[in-house]
């Protein structure tokens, strides 16, 4: 079984995966965003590296479920890999920043690839506005990662209405929405616990039907 944590740049996806698996005593998988060599030149020129960046995600995301099945024990999963398609990939091409020759392919890639993919037991999608990911952007922002900082208000609004498309089409699993504007799992424990036993109450139900 597996948890998949669904949700814009800022969210707090790694973060949750990291509470996730340490309450559950799971094993978490991490985006490998930090080793992607194409990231930082696609925030600086999105048009030139669009088409590499989102090749170099979709192999890793892909690499990684093929692992994640493999494995004998429980997952809490950074991302996955129908967001790197249907969110990034599709806004990219949108936004004119993907011809449509580039983007064709790269979705004969994806749908090739996901006849191997396992769906996860459960899928939680955190939902946050765009004043709250912008401020949770700067403040993890690193010497590392100084790109962040790059990244228009208006490409994550473009890609929180991706999700929210997404999101009410998706049905490979359950969905567990967290409205991040209304609940802080960073500072609220409570909070936590209920998204915890509403992950555990799914995937209890789901394994029973």
């Amino acid at each position: 079984m597996y948890i998949g944590i669904a949700g814009n740049i800022g969210a707090g996806k790694t973060t949750l995966v990291k509470n996730l698996a340490q309450y559950l005593n799971w094993i978490p998988f991490f985006e490998s965003a930090n080793d992607n060599p194409y990231l930082a030149d696609f925030y600086r020129n999105m048009k030139r590296w669009a088409f590499p960046n989102q090749v170099y995600f979709l192999n890793s995301r892909f690499k990684q479920a093929i692992s994640l099945q493999q494995q004998k024990n429980h997952v809490v999963m950074d991302r996955t890999i129908y967001e790197d398609a249907h969110i990034f990939a599709a806004n990219l091409f949108q936004s004119g920043l993907l011809n449509k020759r580039d983007y064709e392919n790269y979705l004969g890639l994806y749908h090739s690839m996901l006849t191997f993919v396992t769906p996860p037991s459960v899928l939680v999608y955190l939902k946050g506005s765009v004043t709250l990911l912008s401020e949770r952007i700067k403040q993890r922002s690193t010497q590392e990662r100084t790109y962040e900082n790059k990244i228009p208000s208006d490409y994550l609004n473009n890609l929180n209405a991706l999700y929210e498309q997404w999101i009410a089409t998706f049905n490979e699993c359950p969905v567990i929405t967290v409205n991040l504007d209304r609940t802080d799992m960073l500072q609220q424990q409570e909070a936590f616990i209920r998204l915890t036993d509403k992950i555990l109450q799914s995937i209890q139900t789901r394994n029973n039907l």
